[in-house]
């Protein structure tokens, strides 16, 4: 016999106390913890700043655009990437590039909170040989 069930196609439980019940009636979308792991303004690197964000069930993350240009690689979950006017499904295993000035956003989807990992760099302009 072979029985075979995942995570994501199941509904989660009612009980008051899970995280989706305490957040319903929130006033605002975002649900996210964000850790700066690399700073370029506290540690060795000159350009680049990496961080590993989790979107929780029902969140996003803050919109918003840089000049630096971005990569996302995701971790686990599965989610929506805005970036400017394309949405995106990703999913572990994905990454994706962020154009430097380029509004983005990320939607979690699911059961299993989105995880990624993700580097700014300053654009440094030079000639290209």
């Amino acid at each position: 016999m072979q029985y075979v069930v995942n995570v994501q196609g199941k509904n989660p439980d009612e009980d008051p106390r899970s995280l989706r019940a305490r957040v319903a009636n929130r006033d605002k979308a975002v649900l996210r913890d964000t850790y700066i792991l690399i700073e370029c303004e506290k540690g060795p690197s000159q350009s680049l700043k990496m961080g590993y964000t989790v979107i929780y069930p029902t969140g996003t993350t803050t919109g918003h655009s840089h000049d630096e240009e971005e990569v996302y690689f995701v971790i686990s979950g599965e989610g929506i990437m805005q970036v400017g006017n394309d949405k995106y499904e990703i999913r572990p295993g994905d990454a994706l590039y962020v154009p430097p000035g380029e509004f983005h956003t990320t939607y979690q989807k699911g059961n299993i909170p989105l995880t990624v990992v993700w580097v700014t760099g300053k654009v440094v302009k030079e000639a290209r040989d």
